[in-house]
């Protein structure tokens, strides 16, 4: 296997500008995915990695090699597409085995390779079938296979379960997981689904109008996003914003958002994150996702005061089975609540939110950037 280096790559078409300056390194085995919406460059990118579009500006690297001007049969690449791209008048067998075929490899190592990528993938019995004998599960797990057969050193993926329904969608993020363990390769991962990405990679990417925005471990991103456009990107429901004014009383410092509530600053986000000091007097945005947010009437993870908690009124309810949504309006400001299924909260109810200081994000207004990230 190998990793892939992309040095300041650039992508325009004609005056539209896909891809701008992206710096990046996949590490070996690593499992990498690019995340974004629509139109963000990510599957530009993957194109540009497979040599199907051609790069306007910068390096791409696979291992040691630079491969700007590698076609695509000669980057030792694999690529599986949203639509499957099977020949719909050959078997399984056949499918899986086109490419190497061509390649010119022995009919005994042909077979080897099928039949083995067939038990990992759990298609032995589908061998002799059609594509269109197929469900979309299947058809997924053939177009997996005649990757896998390739042995190459990068596998790419662009969006690869799109086309299937939600049910299935999950059962196969777990497969291609374990499947990536087993097969211990290197792999770029396209998908604007967040959940895929959250659950499926080791580092992520979220591109932004052709910028990288972000990269990072899941976990990192979630907890400790760098501007607000990742903090509303990843995770479901997205974070809340509420605009707010820092002020100074004393040694102390408050987030008051025009009479709807006055939150403290916690003392230790102020020792940890000093740069937020220097905003007092201005307007920010303060961030708090859903589940960060509780029905005071149940019991607390962490202690409320009146430091730490304000009124909304209920004006949705949405019971999520073992969760309940509740969407609640407190002056001007809009939010969502993730709270536990035991709330008894009612449509025009007037409830106590409790804040989890701890998970508080605070961004600057004009440049949407974050004061507290993983890098402090």
């Amino acid at each position: 296997m190998a990793n892939v280096t992309l040095e300041n790559v650039t992508k325009r078409f004609d005056d539209v500008v896909a891809v701008n300056s992206a710096d990046l390194k996949v590490r070996d085995k690593e499992f990498l995915v690019l995340v974004g919406p629509s139109g963000c460059g990510k599957s530009t990118t993957l194109r540009m990695v497979a040599g199907l579009e051609e790069i306007t500006e910068g390096t791409i690297k696979i291992g040691d090699e630079v491969v700007n001007d590698v076609p695509p049969k000669d980057r030792d690449i694999a690529m599986v597409f949203q639509n499957y791209a099977l020949y719909p008048h050959m078997n399984v067998y056949d499918n899986m085995a086109f490419g190497l075929k061509l390649r010119k490899f022995p009919k005994d190592e042909i077979r080897r390779r099928v039949e083995e990528a067939a038990e990992i993938l759990g298609i032995e019995n589908l061998l002799e079938r059609k594509p269109k004998q197929l469900s979309g599960g299947q058809r997924q797990r053939v177009a997996l296979g005649r990757a896998i057969v390739r042995e190459p050193k990068v596998f790419l993926m662009d969006e690869p379960l799109s086309n299937l329904d939600a049910k299935l969608r999950v059962q196969m993020r777990a497969e291609l997981s374990k499947l990536h363990d087993r097969l211990q390769t290197t792999v770029i991962y396209v998908t604007h689904d967040q959940t895929e990405a959250m659950t499926m990679g080791d580092r992520i990417v979220v591109l932004k109008d052709g910028f990288i925005q972000q990269v990072d471990d899941p976990l990192s991103l979630y907890n400790y996003p760098e501007n607000m456009f990742v903090a509303g990107f990843i995770g479901s429901p997205a974070m809340n914003f509420l605009d707010a004014e820092l002020v100074k009383e004393g040694n102390e410092y408050y987030l008051e958002g025009n009479g709807a509530f006055k939150l403290k600053i916690s003392e230790e986000m102020i020792n940890n994150y000093p740069d937020i000091t220097e905003a007092a007097g201005g307007d920010i945005v303060f961030g708090i996702r859903p589940e960060d947010l509780s029905d005071t009437s149940l019991k607390q993870d962490f202690e409320v005061t009146e430091d730490n908690s304000f009124e909304a009124e209920v004006e949705v309810v949405e019971p999520m089975g073992s969760e309940i949504y509740l969407y609640l309006a407190t002056g001007e400001h809009n939010m969502i609540a993730r709270v536990d299924a035991e709330s008894e909260a009612e449509v025009g109810d007037i409830i106590k939110l409790g804040v989890d200081q701890a998970k508080m994000r605070l961004f600057d207004a004009e440049t949407e950037e974050a004061f507290i990230t993983q890098s402090d």
